[in-house]
Formats: C-alpha cells, structure tokens, sequence
C-alpha cells in the first residue's frame, strides 16, 4: 500500500482536506476491477477474498464518507439518530469511529419513514437510513457491484451503473425498429 493510503489512517493529523481522493480513488477503482476480472473467470475464491479486501479498505470507508456526506444529494437529511456529518472535523470524527468498528457486525438502525408527494399527488414512503447505515452500505455496495455487474443481463438497465433511463429507450428503439414483425413489449414493476 503506498505512503498516501497508509495516510488515510492518520486523518486526523492532517485534516479532511488533505486527503489525496484520486489515489484513494484509484485504489478502490482497482480492486473493483480486481473483483470484476475474477468473476469473469470464475475464480470464486479469489473474488470473495479480494471483496473481503475491499470490505475492510480504509480508502472504501473515506470514500463511501465522502460519498454519503458530500456528494450525495441526501447529504443533509438525517435518520432516526438525527446525525448528519456536514463538517471536515465530524467527518473526521464519523471517519475514526468506523474504523473501530467493523463492517461485518454493523447492526443497521431503523430508517426513519417519511412520505413524498408523487406527480398524482399520492404520497409514497421513503425510508432514510442513518449516516453510519449509508456509509456501511456504499462499502459493501462497493465490494458487490463489480461482481455482480459480471453477472447481470445486457439488456438489464434498473440501477445499474452508468445506465440510465435513456440507455434502455434507446435499446428499446432499435430492436423494435429492426423489422416489421409484430412485438411484444412487457412492462413490469417488482
């Protein structure tokens, strides 16, 4: 591990904006595409140790609290516990108490139930986890994602990683504009 990420251990000492994000990026970049090779040959055991890896990162755990408390646009909006982490020093702070704890034998706290209003003015319920609860999910995200994504369909588009909405009408316009032949087009909410 190079002097940066082993850095990473001592955020404290030089605070949240000194941190190198593109080496602590790349590295978890490419074990992500560690885990996504192994897959692709079938090396299950390789794959879980690399996932364990990641699971235990340092640089996965600042970079899911940068995500959760930064860049997300959650990022204000408290769970059950009331906790946002919106300042470098809380971040820190968010930062050193994870790093005690392990990932493994996070228990998740209630998400907080809230309702928003839908275009038809129904309202729907929406679940907001804590902040430890968001960031423990991005580093596990982290270590699923590359496998799984070795795993999912070609025409799959449902929250998937740079995917969208247009992906999947594009995709759909094209096979439906390849011959005349009567199609069937089913739509499906899970």
């Amino acid at each position: 591990m190079n002097t940066s990420l082993r850095a990473s251990a001592h955020v404290s000492h030089k605070g949240w904006y000194s941190i190198n994000w593109n080496t602590i990026q790349q590295y978890v970049t490419k074990l992500r595409q560690r885990i996504y090779r192994a897959e692709q040959q079938n090396q299950r055991r390789r794959v879980r140790k690399l996932q364990r890896l990641l699971l235990r990162s340092k640089a996965n755990l600042l970079l899911s609290i940068r995500r959760v408390t930064q860049q997300n646009t959650g990022k204000r909006t408290p769970g059950v516990d009331g906790y946002t982490a919106s300042q470098p020093n809380e971040r820190i702070k968010l930062y050193q108490e994870l790093l005690r704890r392990n990932v493994f034998q996070h228990r998740p706290k209630p998400a907080k139930r809230t309702f928003i209003t839908k275009k038809n003015g129904k309202l729907r319920p929406l679940g907001i986890p804590t902040i430890r609860d968001r960031v423990y999910q991005n580093v596990v995200k982290n270590a699923l994602e590359p496998q799984w994504e070795v795993r999912f369909e070609a025409s799959s588009y449902g929250f998937r990683p740079k995917r969208s909405t247009h992906d999947a009408i594009s995709n759909l316009f094209n096979k439906l504009n390849m011959n005349s032949k009567k199609k069937w087009v089913f739509e499906g909410d899970f």
